[in-house]
């Protein structure tokens, strides 16, 4: 690359000073104005948009644009989200052998305050040193743990790159998670018919019953190949328990990056659910809620191939893979952008053991520079 190095002193105080703020999904208030004076004083063009006014938040995601002064060079997008899962309330921070922590009474916030560090100490990076770059837009995102809100509400017509990068994952930095699965909610609603549990139950259709004999009837769930899951997560059912329930909820999570299979296997699950439940004199109502849109990018396609290029340069080990859960990046390729997902080195993440080595913290912000400047040499195709 070039001499130009990270900040590690200032990348640390920044991702403690980020942790010690308050963000809960939706209540990133706090967090938003941080980061936006902080964006003011490097001199970006900033802007915070409306997507909390329309699921109920207390702010907007938070954009910041970095114009480029090399003309032609691939146009980039940096997204990680603001919002931690709880407890937590503001962190205080630990640190032993290299590593960071939080007190233990609440998150770390490493997911994701480790992408927002690691991008704000590169683009720092850039400017103080006049590096070349092309034009770079940022997006600090809301709501992402309880569904990706911030960027299901985005106005995509913001987006100006050519690829994305949502630097939100677990695992050292060189990890490339360039595939993951489109994700469906299946409900089955199975209604029977009520009656007296005690003084005539035979009269009554159980709907709880039937729903059980059908989830019985599954041929299997879980894990059912390398890139396919079939979860019962979710079942609501009765009303007292001196009656016979006439309606039993099931929500069942289905994810496969094929979208053909996703299809088939929808629909073979209704079809095993229709046949037991008629059989038993019920009826069933199917609902299906698209959850996420899937991400499928070869190792060939320009947004990994810059991002190996970048983690090549600086050393380090370079995997590109498939990961089973769903993340904003999976939102960002649904509306047109090509995006991957790059690992921060967060660990044990939604726990209170939660954790961040200072090493992987260093090169995830190197990695992004990296990006940044290997940008001005490739072309976008």
């Amino acid at each position: 690359m070039n001499a130009i190095t990270i900040n590690e002193e200032r990348l640390k105080a920044t991702f403690i000073e980020l942790v010690s703020v308050p963000c809960p999904s939706g209540g990133e208030k706090e967090e938003a104005e941080l980061l936006l004076k902080k964006l003011q004083v490097l001199g970006l063009e900033t802007h915070v948009d409306d997507a909390g006014k329309k699921f109920g938040g207390t702010t907007g995601n938070v954009w910041g644009f970095l114009k480029g002064n090399v003309p032609g060079a691939v146009r980039l997008f940096f997204e990680a989200h603001m919002d931690s899962v709880a407890p937590t309330t503001g962190t205080t921070v630990i640190e032993k052998d290299g590593v960071l922590y939080s007190d233990g009474t609440t998150t770390l916030g490493g997911d994701d305050k480790s992408g927002i560090a690691a991008v704000l100490e590169a683009v720092q990076c850039v400017i103080e040193n006049d590096l070349l770059h092309g034009d770079v837009q940022l997006c600090f995102t809301i709501g992402e743990e309880t569904g990706s809100n911030g960027v299901r509400f985005m106005d995509k017509s913001m987006l100006k790159a050519d690829v994305g990068y949502c630097m939100d994952s677990n695992g050292h930095p060189g990890a490339i998670y360039s595939a993951s699965p489109k994700a469906i909610n299946l409900k089955l609603k199975v209604h029977g018919k009520s009656a007296h549990a005690g003084m005539e139950p035979e009269k009554g259709i159980n709907a709880i019953m039937l729903a059980a004999k059908a989830l019985h009837a599954l041929p299997a769930y879980g894990r059912l190949d390398e890139e396919t899951t079939l979860s019962v997560d979710m079942i609501n059912g009765g009303l007292a328990s001196n009656i016979v329930p006439e309606l039993c909820e099931v929500i069942i999570d289905m994810r496969c990056p094929d979208e053909d299979k996703l299809e088939r296997l929808k629909n073979e699950t209704i079809a095993l659910f229709r046949n037991i439940v008629e059989s038993g004199g019920g009826t069933l109502e199917t609902e299906v809620k698209d959850v996420a849109p899937g991400v499928n990018l070869s190792a060939a396609h320009a947004t990994v191939k810059l991002a190996t290029a970048a983690a090549e340069k600086l050393g380090f080990p370079v995997s590109t893979g498939f990961t089973g859960g769903c993340s904003d990046a999976n939102f960002l390729c649904g509306m047109g952008l090509p995006t991957v997902l790059l690992a921060t080195g967060m660990d044990k993440i939604h726990t209170t053991e939660e954790c961040l080595a200072l090493e992987d913290l260093n090169n995830a912000a190197r990695w992004v520079l990296g990006i940044i400047t290997e940008a001005t040499r490739l072309g976008w195709s």
